[in-house]
């Protein structure tokens, strides 16, 4: 029986790597689908680091309220 251990251990781990590769295929198609439907623009560095431009002054924030 203890020959049957390391072949079932192997097995799962055969298992999980297709279930990986299937779910990162699934992931690349739906964002090649996205891209071909016009969906949003790749993602630029900056986007990734979390860089963001300041937010824009609202023109009722300069004026002082009577």
């Amino acid at each position: 029986m203890s020959s049957q251990r390391p072949s079932f251990a192997k097995r799962e781990r055969e298992m999980k790597l297709k279930d990986k590769a299937r779910a990162k295929a699934e992931r690349r198609a739906a964002r090649k689908l996205e891209r071909a439907n016009g969906g949003p623009p790749p993602a630029t560095p900056d986007d990734a680091a979390g860089v963001t431009s300041p937010p824009a002054a609202s023109p009722t924030a300069d004026t002082p309220e009577n």
